[in-house]
């Protein structure tokens, strides 16, 4: 890039007939710029290329130029702790903890308030509001369980996040039940839909017991400024998990962890237009006109097991489903056993490549659609 840089200004210097001081100066300073420094992979085998210092990016979504993936930090269940939200420049793989500044409670709940940038992040959406500035939504677990809300604001060379506002997890059923979030689709005028997976005041060995029985964990719930939080119609099911919503609005697709289910949901009327069963569904995308499920092949019982708390890396193989939005039927299927990377939890298509992350690991794959 530098040489062909300095190539086109030699090359205007000529058709001018000379060159002043100043080009010779802007010439020899782009000449001793320092290239990018460009992080290396910890890791490779013949599927992934693998970059590391991150701590479970369990959610990735890219920014509106495609040059940086915005990635969440997971916490943790049942007890959460403290992690970053990261961004990762795809050109380098450099990547760091996203700049976050505080500003009013404009886009949220008026009694939701934030007084420090400690957050326990874990899913993640973008999406370009009617007045076209860019929101994220990420749903959070401490110090409160919250859906967090912000805006995502180009500096020229990077993207910062400016918290606009949040609103928390509704107590209910006289204190019994605290839905706890796992993922979240925005609408443009600013409202969401958000996945519980389950109900916080559970005790934990009941819900791993609930996942085994393939019992019904929670809800699918709805928000907005005017209404506030309501159930959506037809989202009950067994460890809801990761949603996405369709570019018109009206359909949701969700995943089941427990179940293994991928669900069309029509939002008018509540009912289930199609399923897609397999695997462990965690996470969804929507890109180039799919739907992308990354699912896990594992009992729950294996995950508890292969997978302890302790442990930096889950290896445990995946899968990631290409769906067809109408009917949810395969456009494409690829299954991942390495011994680099596992226990994917979100496909991100780019271009050539597919982006995961994972919520037990400490580092991001990228997988090369070409080979």
């Amino acid at each position: 890039m530098r040489g062909t840089l300095l190539a086109a200004m030699a090359s205007v210097g000529v058709l001018w007939g000379c060159g002043s001081d100043s080009d010779a100066q802007v010439a020899q300073e782009v000449s001793q710029r320092p290239a990018l420094a460009v992080t290396e992979p910890c890791a490779a085998d013949g599927t992934f290329t693998v970059w590391c210092g991150f701590k479970n990016p369990e959610d990735l979504a890219p920014t509106p130029d495609n040059k940086f993936l915005l990635a969440t930090g997971f916490g943790g269940i049942p007890e959460s702790t403290l992690n970053e939200m990261s961004m990762i420049e795809l050109s380098t793989m450099q990547h760091g903890a996203v700049d976050v500044v505080l500003a009013e409670n404009a886009w949220g709940d008026a009694s939701c308030q934030r007084s420090t940038l400690d957050f326990s992040t874990h899913g993640l959406d973008v999406k370009q509001r009617t007045d076209g500035r860019y929101m994220v939504a990420v749903t959070n677990h401490l110090p409160d369980e919250t859906v967090e809300l912000f805006e995502l604001v180009s500096t020229g060379a990077s993207w910062q996040l400016v918290w606009r506002g949040c609103v928390k997890s509704p107590v209910i059923e006289s204190g019994a039940r605290l839905p706890m979030f796992n993922d979240v689709a925005l609408t443009s005028d600013g409202a969401f839909y958000v996945t519980e997976m389950y109900n916080r005041m559970m005790p934990f060995n009941e819900l791993i017991a609930a996942g085994v029985a393939g019992e019904n964990t929670g809800v699918v719930w709805s928000w907005s400024a005017d209404d506030g939080f309501q159930v959506v119609a037809g989202s009950q099911g067994s460890f809801p998990n990761g949603i996405v919503m369709n570019p018109a609005e009206d359909t949701l697709f969700v995943n089941y962890w427990f179940s293994g289910e991928t669900t069309k949901l029509d939002l008018a009327s509540g009912e289930v237009l199609a399923t897609h069963q397999g695997g462990r569904a965690d996470n969804l995308t929507f890109a180039e006109g799919s739907v992308w499920a990354a699912k896990h092949d594992m009992t729950i019982m294996e995950y508890v097991d292969g997978c302890p708390a302790d442990a930096t890396n889950c290896f445990l193989p995946f899968s990631v489903h290409e769906l067809d939005p109408d009917d949810l039927s395969e456009k494409n299927a690829w299954r991942f056993d390495s011994a680099v990377f596992g226990f994917g939890t979100v496909a991100t298509p780019l271009k050539e490549s597919i982006w995961f992350g994972s919520a037990h690991g400490d580092r991001v794959a990228r997988y090369d659609r070409r080979r």
